[in-house]
């Protein structure tokens, strides 16, 4: 009896090891799967815009500086094409996981240099310009106005550091880039 007691206490500790060992790749993986859905959204609503020649906007609903921000939505503009009917939500996402739109404090701007004053920060503005941002047919993200705009989407896990993420949107050209944070938190590195 005293050898299984001593068997079952190795495999406890073994798997307790295993487990503290293993948290902060967890972790990273839930940060990089909300980056993706961040992305995604993104590309879609790019898409979408093109494949039917519509203005699609995205939207951060509910979103505040400092709130518990979790959600993207794609709204596609019917109002700004002459007799098209009501604009359409056409989806919503929710980032999985502890995941939210937040900065970790003393993380650096991107690589892309487009702003890291808030979490979402579009042409300047937090949360993005109060008109809406928009894809248009041609693939551009631009204002209500018609001008280019460039802004990062940044998402964590709150005060844990290695999962700090970032996607990039490049106005003139709707490209997107992921990012993720260096081990020291010092550096972007893009994500492939």
């Amino acid at each position: 009896m005293v050898e299984v007691l001593v068997v079952v206490a190795i495999a406890l500790t073994v798997g307790g090891m295993a487990v503290v060992g293993l948290t902060p790749t967890l972790q990273e993986f839930r940060a990089n799967s909300a980056a993706s859905e961040v992305v995604d959204v993104f590309r879609q609503a790019r898409e979408y815009a093109i494949t039917y020649r519509r203005y699609v906007q995205i939207t951060f609903p509910n979103y505040a500086a400092n709130g518990a921000n979790k959600q993207l939505q794609i709204i596609v503009k019917n109002s700004m094409t002459p007799n098209a009917g009501a604009d359409v939500v056409l989806t919503t996402v929710t980032l999985s996981g502890r995941a939210t739109f937040q900065l970790e404090a003393g993380v650096p701007d991107t690589p892309d240099a487009f702003g890291n004053a808030t979490a979402v920060n579009f042409a300047g503005v937090d949360g993005g310009p109060p008109a809406g941002m928009f894809f248009q047919a041609d693939g551009t993200f631009v204002s209500a106005t018609g001008n280019y705009i460039n802004g990062s989407v940044f998402m964590g896990d709150t005060n844990i550091v290695p999962t700090a993420r970032a996607v990039t949107v490049l106005g003139a050209t709707g490209r997107m880039r992921s990012y993720h944070i260096g081990a020291g938190g010092n550096n972007w590195f893009e994500t492939r």
